[in-house]
């Protein structure tokens, strides 16, 4: 197995346009530390914009980017991240979570 590298995309906002709890994205920090044993998290928002697919309009959001970098990437760990989406899904109040994994080399 290979190391990889996965990037959560979280919003500040919820789709009704409330700011999000910040205890939230503690959960979500301590959720990953206390799986994997370190996280990353990029502090400088980012804007991110997107048109739902059969919708008419773009929908526009500010995120901050949670990053996991793991040594060994199992099956298991793809199983977490897949529903650790649909619980960050329900917490953040989102249609969709983007997390995307993609391998890497540490040196």
């Amino acid at each position: 197995m290979s190391a990889r590298r996965y990037e959560i995309l979280l919003p500040l906002k919820d789709n009704h346009g409330r700011e999000i709890d910040p205890a939230k994205f503690l959960q979500t920090k301590n959720d990953l530390v206390r799986r994997f044993g370190a996280l990353t998290v990029e502090p400088q928002p980012l804007q991110g914009v997107w048109a739902p697919a059969g919708e008419a309009g773009r929908m526009e959001d500010i995120l901050l980017k949670f990053v996991v970098d793991v040594e060994e990437d199992t099956p298991e760990v793809e199983e977490f991240f897949r529903q650790f989406k649909e619980a960050l899904k329900a917490r953040f109040d989102q249609l969709d979570v983007w997390i995307v994994a993609f391998p890497i080399r540490i040196i």
